[in-house]
């Protein structure tokens, strides 16, 4: 049954003009490759029994002149599928003499391509062992170099390290510097306030103690002028009083007890002058008292003024002395700059000279 559906559906597409394959076959029939692939060689093998080419071919209900003709016509296309089947075999026998001709050529050439090949591999052989003495030592020399590079990155690594380190010192330095600025700008602003204080207290009390003086000396002024304008009179009195003596000198014995009443009463106006002059010696004393306090005052303005021309200073020469550390730090981290520069222009270097290697390997 399945050699019978095999067989027919060969024969179809033979009859169509396709050759059968086993793909189609297996395909129309729907079995499997392992049962079509000996019954499709089967059906090759026994195609050359089953197509007879009779000399004569009858084809029933049609006329024996139709038939006639048919069998000549066909006997004509078999005759020349002969002598063409003849001349392809001969043409192949030729073929086959010059393929076996070029098959031994080629089979020369081959061998001689075989023995140049190994010639060449000889050669490739040499080149690959010296390229691998080549590469041996390339291999060393990147060893070295990657033993140089490890040690540059491990000291890159390390100035890295040292240049974070004086950064983080260089902000402390410039933090610990802005804090003691503000710390010594506050300082001084009180020192400034301080002083401003106690200068102008020492201003209201300088003001008051001129203003006293001047009350004194206004004072003692009127006193003075007083005792003066009395000592006038009292001299006047005295010339008068002399002049009654001169033109009284006969009435003296009589005035006696005047005179000594007189000169009881110059007593007693010389004791009230001396206490008079007393007075304005204490007066005298205490506005040279009130000068001299006015005078320390002064000084120590002065000494305030100098203390704060001192803190001035002292301030400047730390200003100074910060900038001078500030600059070393800065001259510092520049020369690390600088060699970090160089690390990395070498190690630049070092890399090109590693894709050199290896644009050489």
């Amino acid at each position: 049954m399945i050699k019978s559906k095999v067989f027919q559906y060969a024969d179809q597409m033979l009859a169509k003009g396709n050759p059968p394959t086993l793909e189609a076959i297996c395909t129309e029939t729907g079995l499997g490759v392992d049962e079509v692939k000996p019954l499709l060689a089967l059906w090759q093998a026994e195609l050359e029994q089953r197509i007879s080419f009779d000399k004569e071919q009858f084809i029933p209900d049609v006329p024996d002149s139709l038939n006639a003709a048919f069998s000549r016509i066909w006997q004509q296309a078999v005759e020349e599928a002969v002598s063409r089947v003849m001349l392809e075999s001969k043409s192949i026998g030729q073929n086959v003499d010059e393929i076996r001709r070029l098959s031994d050529d080629t089979a020369k050439e081959m061998q001689y391509r075989q023995q140049e090949l190994e010639n060449r591999l000889r050669e490739q052989s040499k080149k690959n062992e010296d390229l691998l003495t080549q590469n041996k030592s390339l291999e060393a020399e990147m060893s070295v170099l990657k033993s140089g590079l490890t040690s540059e990155t491990t000291q890159r690594k390390q100035e890295e390290q040292i240049r974070s380190n004086v950064e983080h010192e260089l902000a402390h330095l410039r933090k610990a510097f802005e804090d003691s600025k503000r710390t010594f700008d506050q300082r001084i602003k009180d020192e400034q306030r301080h002083a401003l204080e106690v200068v102008s207290k020492a201003d209201v009390d300088v003001r008051y103690y001129k203003n006293a003086l001047e009350k004194l000396r206004d004072e003692v002024g009127k006193k003075e002028s007083a005792l003066t304008k009395e000592i006038h009179d009292q001299k006047a009195e005295l010339a008068k009083k002399d002049v009654k003596t001169e033109t009284q000198r006969t009435q003296i014995r009589s005035q006696e007890e005047e005179l000594k009443v007189l000169k009881q009463e110059a007593t007693t106006q010389s004791r009230e002058l001396a206490r008079c002059n007393a007075a304005l010696l204490a007066e005298t004393n205490r506005t040279k008292r009130l000068e001299d306090k006015g005078r320390e005052l002064d000084n120590e303005i002065k000494r305030l003024n100098q203390k704060q021309l001192h803190a001035a200073s002292d301030w400047g020469r730390r200003e100074n002395l910060l900038r001078t550390q500030l600059k070393e730090k800065e001259e510092e981290l520049m020369r690390l700059q600088s060699r970090i520069a160089s690390l990395e222009k070498r190690m630049i270097t070092q890399d090109e000279e590693i894709r050199r290697l290896n644009a050489r390997l």
